[in-house]
């Protein structure tokens, strides 16, 4: 059986997420998260609603891309 391309996505990401955090303490590892978790905050406070998914694709591509 072949594992669908979303669960190799996770995989692969849960592995980088370790490979980064593997050596941490307890006390860096959650100095880690709080500080992804501030930056996803900053991240979400400029991010607009979009009116559809197609403005949505299109701002996503423009922001990878540039």
């Amino acid at each position: 059986m072949s594992e669908p391309e979303s669960m190799k996505q996770v995989h692969e990401i849960r592995h980088k997420l370790h490979e980064k955090t593997k050596n941490m303490s307890d006390n860096e590892f959650l100095e880690f998260y709080h500080s992804q978790s501030e930056q996803f905050e900053k991240e979400m406070k400029d991010i607009k609603p979009a009116k559809d998914l197609k403005t949505f694709f299109a701002t996503l591509d423009k922001k990878q891309a540039g």
